[in-house]
């Protein structure tokens, strides 16, 4: 046998200092994606939903009436076509309508309230709510929208989930306003000011009504939230429950938690039985309701866990284990449940796959998938937060029992207990080597994996779309259809087949066959008689 010594690493990494480098790399993340939104295009559903919103503005340019337009045609969608009625709104007052050059808007849209709504519902959450460390908070979010944006993989689940705006803005854009509603209703209670809670309660009614009708998979989501919580406000009124951290005068704003939820179930109902939604399903194929359960279910395994979960995920949230292992420190509340949390998060997860399940049976569009993972990893944190705060406020209570014997009364034991923690600033060595490490692995094992496939990243895929002059080639190909769409002399637009199809950027095209709808879409829209696809 032999010996020798390792070398010791003696680092504290500063909370503070951590929190703006995350905050750095998720910024410099989006610079490229943000940027790729320049060289971006409308189609498909772009120019069928927008089409009688944009025949408006085309006519009188009057941006009061157009928005009018949109809610008539809304209106129209909802009552022959669709229930999400909130979405079809939305989708009708697309960027282009004013113009194709203001489409570049849809990242900046989807992106922004996406990053908005998360960060919202964190700080709700761990500031607000469980009153945490700020530095710390915003290191778990900048993490987390990084798995969520960056992270994401797939075929089409990109382009449909940030650049398509029919697809985005419906999915992605409405995900994010979802996070925003739970975080009002979270800061309608746990708020300081009696009269900020007042106004988040206000917000939350208001905003609550219209995700009800944002599309299935969110609004399905928020629906559960809704009666779980009405279920626990009866129980709380009953004494049955009672709720950890709040003082009378939040007690009392709890009180009126049930307006919000109860407005929210109206609007899901809403679209649930919009008249547009029979004939919608008569032009598709569903599945029970029985088996779609169970699909969803077995989906989450397979599509989630094998299939989108990447090496990286699994590197950052291994990363996120010290994070709240010091979070935890600060932590008030006791949290009894973790299997039971667990379990309700897993059967989230599942239910957002089941809306189109059941109407479609299947989930193959890429910002149905896009959106699934979005919510996976944003539950497999919440879930991680809320099995390490358990492990740790376990380990904390054994500790003290066994230190307990060499005090007279228990605060003096607490205080041993947290005796190593005498820095909120700092992570101690060990914690701080994990991160570090992390770090590490994230920094060799990304540039391993960019080297031959530059699409690795959603950021690397639009950096290199850009860089390698394809984005280019497609905004000027893009421009030369537009020259022959608006050219009023030309009835029959012939359009040459693109040469290059950016991933981030191509969704669908026109057909050889002019017969098709999305030909015919875009024949209305520019005021053609067809429209038909040549080949290069």
């Amino acid at each position: 046998m032999f010996s020798y010594k390792t070398p010791k690493f003696n680092i504290k990494l500063n909370t503070r200092k951590l929190s703006i480098f995350f905050t750095v790399i998720y910024v410099i993340g989006l610079i490229p994606m943000l940027l790729l939104g320049f060289y971006d295009f409308p189609s498909a559903d772009d120019f069928s939903m927008a089409l009688e919103t944009r025949q408006y503005f085309v006519q009188n340019g009057d941006i009061f009436g157009t928005i009018i337009a949109s809610l008539q045609k809304s209106w129209v969608v909802y009552s022959q076509y669709e229930g999400y009625f909130f979405s079809i709104i939305l989708t009708c007052i697309c960027p282009s309508v004013f113009g194709e050059v203001f489409y570049f808007l849809t990242p900046f849209l989807v992106l922004g309230m996406l990053t908005f709504g998360v960060c919202y519902f964190f700080d709700a959450l761990f500031l607000r709510a469980l009153h945490l460390d700020k530095d710390l908070t915003n290191v778990v979010r900048m993490l987390t929208l990084f798995m969520m944006v960056n992270c994401l993989n797939g075929a089409g689940t990109r382009v449909e989930a940030f650049y398509w705006y029919s697809g985005a803005i419906n999915y992605t854009f409405t995900f994010g306003m979802a996070f925003f509603w739970l975080g009002l209703l979270i800061r309608s209670v746990y708020d300081v000011d009696e009269k900020t809670r007042c106004r988040k309660l206000i917000w939350a009614s208001i905003w609550a009504f219209f995700m009800g009708g944002a599309n299935y998979l969110s609004a399905l989501e928020l629906a559960i939230c809704s009666v779980l919580l009405l279920f626990v406000f009866v129980m709380v009124k009953l004494g049955k429950f009672d709720i950890q951290g709040i003082d009378a005068s939040q007690r009392k704003s709890f009180g009126y938690i049930w307006i919000p939820l109860v407005i929210n179930l109206i609007g899901f109902s809403f679209s649930c039985f919009g008249p547009g939604n029979s004939n919608r399903f008569a032009e598709t194929t569903q599945m029970s309701p029985v088996k779609a359960v169970f699909v969803s279910l077995y989906n989450t395994f397979d599509m989630l866990f094998n299939d989108m979960t990447r090496w990286e995920v699994l590197v950052i949230l291994v990363m996120l284990v010290p994070v709240f292992w010091k979070m935890a420190e600060g932590l008030r509340v006791k949290l009894e449940h973790p299997i039971l949390f667990t379990l309700f998060s897993f059967l989230l997860v599942s239910s957002n796959m089941t809306p189109p399940i059941f109407a479609t049976a299947n989930i193959d569009a890429g910002r149905l998938k896009a959106l699934a993972f979005m919510e996976f990893v944003f539950m497999l944190v919440l879930v991680l937060f809320y099995l390490t705060a358990v492990a740790r406020q376990y380990f904390e209570e054994t500790y003290v029992c066994v230190v307990v014997e060499k005090y007279n009364d228990i605060s003096e034991a607490i205080v041993d207990a947290n005796v190593s923690e005498n820095s909120n600033d700092f992570f101690y060595s060990v914690p701080s080597i994990i991160i570090a490490g992390c770090i590490a692995i994230l920094a060799v094992g990304s540039v391993l994996s960019i080297k031959p496939e530059p699409e690795y990243y959603s950021c690397t895929s639009a950096l290199y779309d850009i860089i390698s002059g394809r984005a280019a080639t497609y905004k000027q190909e893009n421009a030369e259809r537009l020259g022959i769409l608006r050219d009023d002399s030309i009835k029959n637009a012939e359009l040459t087949e693109y040469s290059v199809h950016p991933e981030m950027l191509f969704y669908m095209d026109v057909t050889p066959d002019s017969s098709e709808w999305i030909n015919q879409a875009t024949a209305t829209y520019y005021d053609k008689e067809s429209t038909v696809l040549l080949p290069r």
